[in-house]
């Protein structure tokens, strides 16, 4: 017969305390995402836009053509736009090409209808978005995602994801960024 092991009472005390408290944990919190690189430290010049999958689209562009961003991505890019502007960390550039870095959202998804499909250019560059036409299908994580991409070379320098991360004042997936961004390594 198996003899059964009881956890001992303070410790069963411990972990019942520490799941009462990560239940009632405020969802006010800032929770530090990944650690940011040094480029995102020492930026000064920021562009927002959308991520297409295919590529970066500035907000300049997406006014063009409502159907290239959703209505929850163009509100968190406004409440997002607020943020670093109260922030004062970053300047923000209309043009994506005089920007240092790309700060990009997208909301979740798992399949979408429409949209555009990419007919030429480099798929997977975020510093310029291919040539599209309209219709397709596309396919995508359910999660909501901030990214920040070096506007020059393209490399994704930072992400977040989550369910309803682009919702709330600040979206939450932006005070994750800056949280990590503030509990960096300071510049001597």
């Amino acid at each position: 017969m198996a003899e059964s092991r009881e956890v001992p009472m303070p410790k069963r005390t411990a972990m019942l305390a520490l799941l009462l408290f990560l239940l009632v944990l405020p969802a006010g919190v800032a929770v530090a995402g990944p650690p940011v690189p040094a480029e995102v430290l020492q930026a000064r010049y920021v562009a927002l836009g959308y991520d297409r999958g295919s590529g970066f689209l500035s907000e300049t562009e997406v006014a063009r053509s409502a159907e290239d961003a959703l209505p929850q991505e163009r509100e968190a890019l406004d409440a997002i736009r607020q943020q670093i502007e109260e922030w004062g960390k970053y300047v923000i550039t209309l043009r994506p090409q005089d920007a240092q870095l790309l700060i990009a959202v997208r909301a979740g998804r798992l399949v979408s209808v429409g949209g555009r499909t990419p007919i030429g250019g480099r798929p997977g560059q975020p510093g310029a978005a291919a040539p599209t036409t309209g219709g397709g299908v596309e396919v995508s994580s359910p999660d909501d995602m901030l990214e920040i991409f070096d506007a020059h070379g393209g490399r994704l320098l930072w992400r977040a994801m989550g369910k309803g991360g682009l919702s709330g004042d600040p979206p939450a997936l932006f005070s994750q960024f800056r949280t990590s961004v503030e509990s960096g390594p300071k510049k001597k």
